[in-house]
């Protein structure tokens, strides 16, 4: 490989680069920035400055709540939880970073078809479990098929073809 080619290489391995970030950052959701930050937890302060806490949680996660603040069997102080964090058990909470991570895209609520075409390989089988094996007993032919098309309907009882049996004809 010369010197040209591998330079060309190079450029277009940062050209790639550069265009799969500039993708990747043009639909990356956006934080929210300083000022709307601050005033969402100014809404969520009284006025008289601090908040008071609903409930203390257990530290170590166990299930074990209390109205007032204590202390747990290790000695380790008890979580507050406000009244704006407190889980009802039907709220999911997912971290900034993580929706970043994941690509969650916000839009609009609109109303629109969600059909796609969805092109697949695959094999089409009969049911084995219905398939029945007719077998004569004796040598022949068949001279006339009644039944000729594959996949056509049949009841029982119903004539399928006209054998013909040279065996079966000298006994009778």
């Amino acid at each position: 490989m010369g010197r040209v080619s591998r330079a060309v290489t190079v450029l277009l391995l940062i050209l790639v680069v550069a265009v799969a970030y500039w993708a990747g950052m043009r639909h990356a959701p956006r934080p929210p920035s300083l000022p709307v930050a601050a005033e969402a937890a100014a809404e969520q302060t009284p006025a008289g400055g601090e908040r008071k806490p609903a409930y203390y949680r257990n530290p170590m996660g166990l299930p074990d709540i209390s109205p007032v603040p204590k202390k747990d069997s290790m000695g380790m102080d008890y979580v507050p939880v406000y009244a704006d964090e407190a889980d009802d058990g039907t709220t999911i909470k997912v971290s900034t970073e993580r929706i970043q991570r994941a690509g969650v895209r916000i839009a609009a609520v609109e109303q629109r078809s969600l059909g796609r075409a969805i092109r697949a390989v695959g094999t089409v089988q009969f049911d084995e479990r219905r398939v029945a094996v007719v077998s004569t007993k004796y040598e022949g032919w068949i001279e006339r098929l009644l039944v000729d098309a594959t996949g056509a309907s049949v009841r029982r009882g119903q004539t399928l073809a006209l054998v013909y049996s040279p065996e079966l004809t000298l006994t009778q």
